[in-house]
């Protein structure tokens, strides 16, 4: 069974008493005892002394696994919940923590109902709504329209556009409309446009795309000097390219943008069978609800179409002062052993070793000494990193490829690039985003210092002492991210499926 791992749940439940890993059992006390006094429920009193010993242990998913770590706490709490469901807000975050463990483990969802409730979708779906309907606190209400994203049905995105209406929260409104845009897109269509005020496409979007992996994906849409649209896209792996203008539509309400032109080789003429990708886009407030389909050369559909959202990130402030920024104690990763990181992908095999420090990756190779592609990318356990510095030296082997991913969404690039004019490709790179200053590279072989500082959404590398990117704006996340997600916590992950790669002395500290 895996874990459940929910931390906006918590957070909510303690009126963000512990966000950003700070903990204040006081703030929450205050909120689970008036609850379990208004409301006069045994089940809130007994809900507030399990997050009032959840919150004094010593991580949020220590916190987590006190209240559902296994599929009996499920049920049992399951069974205290099922004849008092919508009775306070503290019902539906119980039952929104339950349906959280339940999408994370065995057996499904649905089977987990099924054990649950003769009828367990529509009771379920009904208590949510009730309960998004009458709670007086926002956080609960987003909780529960955060269920509902996934198990309403259709014909219920009316009784959510109704709580949309009444609610003065800009957040939860937000939520409700995404909502609404999955569970029924043309009801959305049709009706959310209506009290939404903008739909302006143009922005900084994040992109869950509709694949099993490698799902992230960043759209920058913006006006050229000549007032024709301009979109960069990162699209799952790579670097983020330009889109032509012919290739991007923008009208009120949504955008539409085309891209990639695959030509088979023996008919390079056929436009008919030409394969391209096609994203289309309906804006509804800071949320969109996209389309993805194959078409041919002359725009005619030909695949299957695949749906996926799109957020709108806010827009980035200017330039922190570093000096302000209050440090954490610092955090020297390589000082434990492999047992602190974990493989990213199942299917991969395992090049790295943690010996004396160093971190190694060796690659499986051919008879000529290309790589084989079969090794893994590797990840810290530990995925609470937010804004912090980190340094490390690495060694480089010739022809080295490799990277270091800031949260797993930022990739700091590892390459042999001595001796090269500079590039958004080059060693100790914000890959494919921003060009190096200067060139600060050593020769293969030789260890090299990296200092980087991610902070209020800005990023300050210095390589071998020299300064190559001074506190410039993260703009998007790179590509092989693990997620679109910009705004939560995440692990550091190391490249390991390109070439082999050296570590050392790579220390980080949180900044607050």
């Amino acid at each position: 069974m895996k874990k459940l791992v929910f931390t906006a749940m918590i957070g909510a439940m303690a009126v963000s008493a512990i966000a950003a890993g700070k903990k204040d059992p006081n703030a929450f006390a205050d909120y689970g005892a008036a609850m379990a006094s208004d409301k006069k429920s045994p089940m809130a009193v007994e809900w507030h002394n399990t997050n009032r010993n959840a919150l004094e242990t010593e991580t949020s998913e220590d916190a987590i696994a006190a209240i559902v770590d296994s599929e009996e706490a499920a049920k049992v709490i399951l069974a205290k919940v099922k004849p008092a469901y919508a009775t306070d807000p503290m019902v539906a975050v119980q039952i929104a923590a339950v349906s959280q463990y339940v999408m994370t483990a065995e057996p499904s969802w649905w089977e987990f109902w099924n054990w649950f409730s003769d009828s367990p979708r529509e009771i379920w779906t009904k208590a949510l709504l009730d309960t998004a309907a009458s709670a007086t606190d926002t956080y609960v209400a987003q909780l529960c329209v955060d269920q509902l994203r996934w198990c309403a049905y259709p014909e219920q995105a009316a009784d959510l556009c109704a709580i949309g209406k009444k609610a003065k929260c800009k957040a939860l409104k937000q939520m409700i409309r995404m909502a609404v845009s999955e569970i029924n897109p043309e009801f959305a269509s049709e009706n959310c446009a209506k009290c939404c005020k903008g739909g302006c496409p143009y922005g900084s979007w994040a992109l869950t795309l509709p694949f099993d992996r490698m799902n992230a994906g960043h759209l920058i849409l913006s006006k050229g000097a000549d007032g024709k649209p301009a979109a960069k896209l990162l699209w799952r792996w790579g670097s983020p390219f330009d889109i032509p203008a012919a290739d991007v539509k923008v009208e009120k309400g949504g955008f539409t943008f085309t891209f990639g032109n695959h030509k088979p080789k023996d008919l390079p003429q056929d436009k008919g069978a030409w394969r391209r990708d096609r994203v289309v886009a309906k804006v509804i407030g800071d949320w969109a609800s996209c389309t993805y389909q194959k078409v041919d050369g002359n725009g005619k559909p030909v695949g299957a179409v695949q749906t996926f959202s799109a957020r709108r990130n806010p827009k980035i402030g200017p330039a922190p002062d570093l000096k302000s920024a209050v440090r954490g104690e610092p955090i020297n990763l390589l000082a434990g052993t492999i047992a602190d990181f974990e493989l990213m992908e199942s299917n991969k095999e395992n090049g790295w070793t943690l010996k004396d420090g160093v971190l190694s990756n060796r690659i499986q190779r051919d008879a000529k000494g290309k790589s084989l592609h079969k090794n893994g990318n590797l990840r810290t356990k530990r995925d609470d990193f937010y804004d912090f510095n980190l340094k490390y030296e690495v060694r480089v082997l010739p022809g080295c490829n490799s990277g270091v991913y800031l949260r797993g969404i930022y990739e700091i690039q590892v390459l042999d690039s001595y001796g090269k004019p500079v590039d958004c490709h080059n060693m100790a790179a914000y890959y494919g985003r921003v060009t190096p200053k200067v060139a600060a590279e050593k020769k293969a072989g030789e260890w090299q210092t990296v200092d980087v500082t991610l902070y209020k959404r800005h990023l300050t590398v210095v390589l071998n002492g020299v300064k190559i990117i001074d506190n410039v704006p993260v703009v998007g996340i790179t590509g092989g991210a693990m997620t679109a997600n910009e705004f939560v916590n995440g692990p550091l992950y190391i490249q390991g499926d390109h070439s082999d790669a050296d570590f050392r002395n790579m220390v980080l500290t949180p900044l607050n």
